[in-house]
């Protein structure tokens, strides 16, 4: 548990984020008004590359260890050019460009808002933006071992450094600065969100294994779950059985999918598939990696065989752990706060000022 004054300290100690690593670069045209190789100046704008002993700068005879933009940086790989914020540091790693974005928390929260809520009234915005600070700030260890906090991709947020149109999530931002959710109103635990939950959330316990903000609640109204509006409440996806057992490592022998536990929210826990007893998630895993991410939108899921072709049919979209965005959005086009929703989903938690 963190004392109030370790917390201020931990909300005001700069995130570093490994960025633009799904475009595998190799090289990168990268400018900013403060460049350097080793400390040494740079002009404002290089070509970056993959050299024999580091980091090779075009027109330059030795490589770099270290390149490091110390102002706002534009970089762009093949098609892609973002800007960040904060220093930006370039080195090699395994025949690649690493990119290390060293940025304060504050100014990384409206990209991760923006692309995680845009669209949604400002009261949900203003949640996003407490769970996603709350969750920045217990993620510094998820990528300890390969020596920064996060990654820019959906195993942490998204996060696309300094981007046009994001006044309504900068605002969001802004009016909850230093404000995160705490268990009890005393703990700081990791506070998780998804899109949809098909009625009923999720514990992190169950599906992730570990402590987190919020127990499975039930998310309907009178009228309903508050996310069936959301494009993937129910959805259906197919798979032949044999190349179903291909993506598992199994043979097509035996029933394809026997739910052996489920949570009170539905989504199964531990699943048996062709003779292959494994935790839910790692089937998910191995469903998403040969069909795609979307293919199984959710483990509250249940399937039949007919014919060689397994049918899958779900509710909701994502793990379905704390924050149910799509649930969110709809409560706040009816009037509902920030704290209000925030209360809905994380009925153990209240939010706190990390700030002084």
């Amino acid at each position: 548990m963190l004392s109030f004054t370790a917390l201020v300290l931990l909300t005001s100690a700069p995130l570093e984020v490994r960025v633009l690593e799904r475009e595998k670069p190799s090289k990168v045209m990268l400018g900013s008004e403060r460049l350097s190789c080793d400390e040494q100046p740079l002009p404002g704008t290089v070509e970056l590359t993959v050299g024999l002993d580091g980091v090779a700068v075009k027109g330059q005879s030795k490589s770099c260890g270290v390149v490091r933009a110390d102002a706002v940086s534009t970089v762009t790989v093949g098609e892609v050019t973002r800007r960040y914020p904060g220093a930006l540091e370039v080195t090699v790693e395994g025949g690649l460009l690493r990119l290390i974005n060293t940025v304060d928390v504050e100014a990384y929260l409206p990209s991760v808002v923006h692309a995680e809520a845009q669209g949604s009234p400002a009261a949900a915005l203003e949640a996003q933006a407490i769970v996603s600070r709350t969750f920045a700030l217990t993620g510094r260890h998820r990528h300890e071992r390969a020596g920064y906090h996060l990654c820019d991709l959906t195993h942490c947020q998204w996060y696309r450094g300094v981007e046009p149109d994001t006044k309504a999530a900068a605002d969001a931002v802004a009016k909850t600065r230093g404000q995160v959710l705490m268990v009890g109103g005393i703990a700081l635990k990791p506070a998780f969100f998804h899109a949809s939950c098909g009625g009923r959330t999720s514990a992190s316990s169950d599906v992730f294994h570990e402590a987190g903000a919020g127990p499975g609640v039930d998310d309907s109204t009178k009228e309903g779950p508050a996310c069936r509006e959301a494009p993937d409440f129910e959805w259906s996806w197919q798979a032949d059985r044999v190349e179903l057992a291909k993506a598992l490592g199994a043979k097509p022998e035996g029933d394809a999918f026997v739910p052996l536990s489920r949570d009170k929210g539905g989504r199964v826990l531990e699943v048996s598939s062709f003779g292959k007893r494994m935790d839910g998630s790692e089937f998910a895993s191995r469903i998403g990696r040969v069909f795609g991410w979307q293919a199984l939108k959710s483990l509250k899921v249940t399937a039949e065989e007919v014919e060689s072709t397994v049918t899958f049919k779900g509710r909701g979209l994502g793990h379905g752990v704390g924050l149910c965005q799509h649930g969110a959005r709809a409560l706040a086009a009816k009037g509902w706060d920030a704290k209000k929703l925030l209360l809905r989903y994380f009925p153990d938690s209240q939010v706190r000022q990390a700030e002084e």
